[in-house]
């Protein structure tokens, strides 16, 4: 058994290629078969040496007419380069005889099938033909490069390559600077082209760059196109990160670029996961902010908390506490994500909270590593428990400041006195319409699908601010509106966006928090119908709405 290498022969696997081996050589080497019944051939022409190469898992069958021993032995040699531990089944005979174009065409055939896996390799005369799945894309590759050059007198017969099984079958779209990289695997050149289209529909402002190829293997039942549009979404509003569908679940980790992508993309992943989709792992890294500040403040209308928390969890635990100390008062919860905390900030936030509670009426303030509480008490004396007790509750390694108010006793005889200052609708009266006056002026404009306002408007709002200065006690809703065009979803993203741009310019013109909120409705509360270019125009806009 010198020349017939009979190696894991298991019965059912070597039965199985036998029967392959055999139905390959009756269709395409009759004339092998024809010529193994004589019993002393003479020498054989070139055209009439065959070679075929059955491969099933790490089982492979050789059978036909080869010229010489040294050719079948190069075959071999060339078969066991690449796997020494293969079972070779050799069934192949040798006739008198030579052709070196031949024996070449054999050692690429044999170069051939061990990058199959099942596969079978033909050469019959001058021709080759194959069929089979490569062993992953680096064979597809090393086989198409393979058929292109052939030697010399070696023509292409017949081609049939599977697609590579991919496991997991995974589909990534990478924030990469001012770009989105699309890599991973379809199913064919459509789901590829799917994939692509809708990444670039949901990301029109950043370029993409498909790197995906092609592999069986995709699960039932998932919308690859729908998850493609999701993780372009969110990846888009990532400073740098990756979106990642393996199988049926779809994972995300990155830098969020600001706080509206933070949030953005974290109300995406909870609100528009595809059908047949699992979320995994989330690790998107809230953007960092300087000033820290964080502020809550108990008034007539219940309990206002704003600024910004290091995590979900203390956002969380932030509420806790102040359900704890306020749950019968009305909570307006403004908090955003973003990193930037100082040490012991949960501490403080414990704490202000608590300070706040010995107050009928206050504010407590934090801004990086300083406390500072304001409020009005009924009467000097417990202005003065107050502010023990304020100064008690304060955190240690935080500066602490408070401004405490109490009426002041009357002892002079009663005075006529001028009327009360008019209420503070007077005062709404009174801003409302010149901030009405200012907008209808060319009110503000943003660029194309951002929240970038343009110079002119930017001189607009600082205006509108001077305006808000005059009416200290009113307080304001900045309501951000778009046309219907594009994605409802991405429309309130942007409108809220836009919104929040706003307020953050009029913060910087040194109006106070707490008198503003931003809001985005999205095409939800259009002015007119959408039916023409000027009627959109008419229906992106910001308001300023008294509240």
């Amino acid at each position: 058994m010198s020349t017939h290498d009979l190696r894991h022969k298991g019965a059912g696997v070597l039965g199985a290629v036998l029967a392959l081996v055999v139905c390959w050589l009756l269709v395409a080497t009759p004339s092998a078969l024809a010529q193994s019944a004589a019993i002393q051939p003479p020498a054989t022409p070139a055209a009439e040496y065959q070679l075929s190469l059955v491969r099933e898992g790490n089982t492979l069958a050789m059978g036909g007419v080869l010229p010489g021993e040294p050719a079948r032995e190069a075959i071999l040699a060339a078969l066991r380069a690449v796997e020494p531990d293969i079972g070779i089944m050799d069934m192949s005979e040798v006739r008198d005889g030579t052709s070196e174009p031949f024996a070449a065409a054999a050692t690429l055939a044999a170069t051939l099938v061990m990058k199959l896996k099942p596969g079978a390799v033909l050469i019959e005369g001058g021709s080759l033909s194959i069929e089979g799945r490569p062993d992953g894309d680096m064979s597809r590759a090393a086989i198409a490069s393979a058929l292109a050059s052939l030697p010399a007198g070696l023509a292409l017969q017949r081609v049939a390559l599977a697609l590579p099984v991919a496991k997991p079958f995974t589909q990534t779209i990478r924030r990469d600077g001012d770009r989105l990289i699309l890599e991973g695997v379809a199913s064919s050149e459509d789901d590829r082209a799917a994939i692509a289209e809708a990444a670039r529909t949901a990301a029109p402002g950043l370029p993409l760059t498909d790197r995906m190829t092609l592999a069986d293997g995709a699960p039932a039942g998932v919308d690859r196109a729908a998850v493609a549009r999701l993780a372009a979404l969110v990846a888009g509003r990532l400073q740098a990160g990756v979106a990642r569908l393996s199988d049926a679940t779809l994972s995300v980790e990155g830098q969020a670029a600001d706080r509206s992508g933070y949030v953005a993309a974290q109300r995406a992943l909870r609100e528009a996961l595809p059908t047949g989709v699992t979320l995994g792992a989330v690790a998107i890294r809230a953007p960092v902010v300087a000033p820290y500040r964080w502020f809550i403040d108990k008034g007539p209308e219940g309990i206002l908390v704003q600024g910004y928390v290091p995590s979900e969890e203390a956002h969380a635990a932030a509420k806790a506490a102040i359900a704890g100390q306020f749950g019968a008062l009305r909570l307006r919860d403004n908090l955003e994500i973003a990193e930037g905390a100082p040490d012991g900030f949960g501490d403080a936030v414990a704490a202000a909270v608590k300070q706040l509670a010995l107050l009928p009426r206050g504010r407590v303030n934090l801004d990086n590593r300083s406390i500072a509480v304001t409020g009005d008490v009924p009467s000097a004396v417990y202005a003065n428990a107050a502010r023990a007790a304020l100064r008690r509750l304060a955190p240690e390694g935080w500066a602490f400041s408070e401004t405490i108010t109490a009426p002041v006793a009357v002892t002079a005889p009663p005075v006529t006195v001028a009327p009360a200052a008019p209420p503070v609708r007077a005062s709404v009266d009174t801003c409302s319409p010149k901030i009405s006056e200012e907008m209808a002026a060319g009110g503000i404009v943003f660029q194309f699908g951002r929240e970038t306002m343009r110079p002119d408007s930017i001189a607009r709002l600082r205006r509108i601010a001077a305006i808000m200065k005059g009416c200290p006690d009113v307080r304001f809703s900045i309501e951000g509106h778009t046309d219907s065009d594009g994605n409802p979803e991405q429309n309130v993203d942007l409108s809220l966006r836009r919104a929040q741009a706003v307020v953050g310019l009029l913060i910087r013109q040194g109006i106070e928090a707490g008198r503003l909120l931003a809001e985005g409705h999205g095409e939800s509360r259009p002015l007119v119908a959408n039916d023409s270019a000027a009627n959109k125009a008419r229906n992106r806009r910001i308001e300023f709405v008294t509240r």
